[in-house]
C-alpha cells in the first residue's frame, strides 16, 4: 500500500520549509504569491490531505464549520451550501451539514450535534420564529452566524437579504399598470423572511389606497405543490396578477398556469422571488425580485471565520438588498 503523503514531502517538492507549507495551509502568516503557488501545486501533485485531527489537538480547533440547513431539497439552500463550502475551503475549513427539513425537533438535534465539539462554529438558517426557542441549546460563547433568516430576539451575527423595498416597488409597478386585484402566495408563516415580504406587498397596496382582500393572500409552505394549489385558488378568484414569495412555489404555480393554458405576460402577470437560477424565468415574462444568494453565503462563511478568530468583537448584521427586475414588455 502506498505510504501517505506527509507535509515534509510537500515541503521538499515545493522547495520550502515545513513551516512555510503550514502557513500556506492555515493562512497564519503572509506568504508571497510565488511561494504560495509552489506549495499549492505540490499539494495537488502529491494529493496531500492535511491531518486536521492532529492540527485540532494542537490548536484547540477542529477547522470544521457546521451548516444547519432547513431544506436541502430546495435549490436555494443547496446553492448556499455550495458557496459556503467553497469559501470555507479556501480558508482551510471543512463543512459538516445537518438538514432540518423545516422541523423544530430536527433543528434541536442538529444543534446538539454540531455544538458537541465537532465544529468550531455554525452557520444556521433557523426554522424558528423566536430566538429563545433554540438558544438554550447553543453553548454560551459558541460562534454562530444566522443566514437568510433572523429570528426575533436573536443576538447572533447575521447575514441576510432585505426584500422589502424590491417587493414594494414590484407591487407598485403592477398597480401603475392598472392591476388592483393582486394575489399573493406566502411562504412558511413563522419565518422572518415571510413576514418582511408580506409587509412589502401590504404596504404597497396601502400606499396606493387599495384595500387588502384577505381572500387574495394564500398561505403556502415553500413547496412546489403548495404553489400549484395556491395559484389554482387565485385563478378561480379571477386574479390577473400574482406575487410568489419563493422560487420553489413558483415552479408549482407556473405548472398550474401551463396546465390551464394561461400565458404569463398576456393572460396573467407573475412576479416571483428568484432564489436560484431557473430557466423558466428567462424564457417567459416572469418579473423577478432577485436575491444575491451567493454573495450572502460567501459573506456568512467569512463572518463565521472572523467570529471564531475574534470572539469578543461586536455583533455584526450584514443586510444585502434584493433587486426588482421587470420582464421585457412587448
Amino acid at each position: 500500500m502506498k505510504a501517505k503523503t506527509k507535509i515534509t514531502d510537500v515541503a521538499k517538492r515545493a522547495g520550502v520549509s515545513i513551516s512555510t507549507v503550514s502557513h500556506v495551509i492555515n493562512k497564519t502568516r503572509f506568504v508571497s504569491d510565488q511561494t504560495r503557488l509552489k506549495v499549492e501545486n505540490a499539494i495537488r501533485e502529491l494529493n496531500y490531505a492535511p491531518d486536521m485531527a492532529a492540527q485540532g489537538l494542537k490548536s484547540g480547533k477542529r477547522r470544521m464549520i457546521g451548516f444547519l440547513a432547513p431544506d436541502l431539497s430546495n435549490r436555494f439552500f443547496s446553492l448556499l451550501l455550495e458557496e459556503i463550502e467553497d469559501t470555507l475551503w479556501t480558508s482551510g475549513y471543512s463543512l459538516v451539514v445537518a438538514n432540518t427539513r423545516e422541523s423544530y425537533e430536527r433543528e434541536l438535534n442538529g444543534l446538539q450535534l454540531l455544538t458537541s465539539g465537532i465544529t468550531d462554529g455554525i452557520i444556521m438558517a433557523s426554522t424558528c420564529r423566536y430566538y429563545h426557542e433554540f438558544s438554550s441549546h447553543i453553548p454560551q460563547g459558541f460562534p454562530v452566524v444566522q443566514i437568510d433568516r433572523f429570528p426575533l430576539g436573536c443576538t447572533d451575527d447575521c447575514v441576510r437579504v432585505s426584500t422589502y423595498s424590491a417587493i414594494h416597488d414590484s407591487i407598485l409597478d403592477l398597480i401603475h399598470e392598472g392591476y388592483t386585484r393582486i394575489g399573493y402566495i406566502a411562504s412558511i408563516k413563522r419565518l422572518s423572511s415571510t413576514e418582511e415580504r408580506l409587509n412589502g406587498y401590504r404596504n404597497a397596496l396601502e400606499q396606493a389606497g387599495i384595500f387588502l382582500d384577505p381572500a387574495l393572500v394564500k398561505q403556502g409552505d415553500a413547496r412546489s405543490k403548495s404553489g400549484y394549489d395556491c395559484m389554482k385558488e387565485l385563478v378561480e378568484e379571477q386574479v390577473k396578477a400574482v406575487f410568489i414569495s419563493n422560487s420553489v412555489m413558483a415552479v408549482g404555480a407556473i405548472s398550474y398556469l401551463d396546465n390551464c393554458g394561461l400565458k404569463i405576460g398576456k393572460d396573467i402577470q407573475i412576479i416571483s422571488i428568484r432564489d436560484y437560477e431557473w430557466h423558466r424565468f428567462e424564457l417567459e415574462n416572469v418579473r423577478t425580485v432577485e436575491q444575491p444568494a451567493r454573495e450572502m453565503a460567501r459573506l456568512a462563511a467569512q463572518q463565521i471565520i472572523r467570529r471564531i478568530e475574534n470572539p469578543q468583537m461586536p455583533q455584526s448584521e450584514i443586510i444585502l438588498p434584493a433587486t426588482y427586475s421587470p420582464a421585457s414588455r412587448e
